[in-house]
């Protein structure tokens, strides 16, 4: 698409005082790098001068040529963001790479008009917009080539980060080189406690949203088949921070420091896999261990399951059902009146599928000990074979 003044041939007059300055580009640069070093922000960016003076000569002479109509070479169509992506690796602020970029206006209509006899000057008057329209191409492209490399970087980083934590996450005792490099690289202490979780991949967005409003150092970052969150610092008193409320994470017991991590991110991760799918979320290790032991054992919980839950086969399907889900509901709480609220039944309800199930099992959910047996039995793969139903 061309606008207007693209399509009106220049003036002779203009280009010949754009023919002036293209013969004198040195002078021309020079002075735009005079006014280039007052800004503020180049002065802190360390950028070699043959670097300064190279690209300064050929964005120049490119806004020269668009403005004259003169033929412009392949390499001087890809400068201006060959520029952009250059400042961008070279840390340019770019509201100040742009302030300079948009500078050339002002040296390109002084030196312009400073040179230029009454015939060129009225002829530069009428072609004002050519002028703008042809350092606001350049000036689009550069910050096009900016953007772009800024987004380049960033993957690059991201998949650098996620290659270093895989190797971290995944070593038994990472050590201290990988341990200090990855705590450089993520801007996480060494040696402080650390609160592990993990996450479903598609709830990304919204922890770091939670984070990210709560004012928190906590980090998220992409896995295979899950999200892993490290909170440095968790507080003492509280186990979860009020930012992951209601969120479907799992979550480790605190660990003292960088390096013991992995260790919590495997118990946080394992819980994630085999316990979240079966308990309320969010899902601590004291919640969910009896799952994990039935997954890393199931010979072992199966026989649990079938000495200890042998008694409930005497009734149906939906009756084991009903007596489980009271049990598991009780277990959580140990609240005759809570697991009454929660199932909307009645008190004495609860107390006599409580009462039915210690008969059928030998095992009285509100004694501890028969307790934890109760909820490895629970967790346990169900293994019946219904001998009739019985009704309960």
């Amino acid at each position: 698409m061309h606008t207007q003044s693209a399509e009106v041939p220049p003036p002779p007059e203009l280009r010949e005082l754009v023919g002036w300055c293209l013969g004198n580009m040195e002078t021309l640069a020079q002075g735009y790098l005079d006014q280039l070093r007052a800004i503020e922000g180049y002065t802190h960016v360390d950028i070699p001068e043959d670097d300064l003076h190279d690209t300064t000569t050929e964005a120049l002479e490119l806004i020269l040529r668009k403005v004259a109509g003169l033929p412009v070479s392949t390499h001087l169509e890809t400068v201006s963001e060959s520029i952009g992506r250059r400042r961008a690796v070279q840390g340019v602020p770019l509201e100040i790479l742009l302030q300079a970029v948009r500078m050339v206006f002002r040296l390109l209509w002084t030196t312009l008009r400073g040179q230029a006899d009454t015939a060129q000057r009225n002829a530069l008057n009428d072609s004002a917009v050519r002028l703008w329209e042809a350092i606001e191409y350049h000036t689009v492209r550069v910050h096009a080539g900016y953007l772009n490399e800024v987004s380049q970087m960033a993957r690059n980083r991201e998949t650098h980060i996620a290659v270093m934590l895989s190797g971290f996450l995944d070593r038994e005792r990472p050590g201290p080189a990988l341990t200090m490099q990855l705590s450089h690289t993520l801007g996480l202490p060494g040696e402080s406690p650390y609160l592990v979780m993990a996450a479903p991949l598609t709830a990304m967005s919204d922890v770091r949203r939670r984070i990210a409003n709560a004012g928190s150092r906590a980090q998220v970052h992409a896995r295979a088949d899950s999200a892993v969150i490290l909170v440095p610092n968790p507080r003492p008193q509280r186990l979860l921070p009020h930012w992951a409320e209601g969120l479907p994470v799992t979550i480790a017991p605190v660990v003292p420091r960088l390096a013991d991590v992995p260790g919590a991110w495997r118990l946080a991760h394992d819980l994630f896999v085999t316990a979240a799918p079966r308990g309320p979320l969010p899902l601590t290790l004291s919640e969910g261990w009896p799952a994990l032991v039935a997954a890393s054992l199931p010979e072992l919980t199966a026989a649990i399951r079938s000495d200890a839950l042998g008694g409930m086969g005497v009734l149906s399907e939906a009756g084991r059902g009903q007596l489980f889900q009271t049990v598991e509901t009780y277990l959580r709480s140990g609240s005759l009146s809570g697991t009454a609220e929660a199932l909307v039944c009645h008190r004495n309800t609860v107390l006599k599928r409580l009462s039915r199930f210690k008969d059928l099992t030998g095992l009285d959910p509100a004694t501890p000990w028969d307790a934890a047996t109760v909820r490895i039995a629970l967790a346990a793969p169900d293994g019946y074979q219904d001998q009739g139903e019985a009704g309960e």
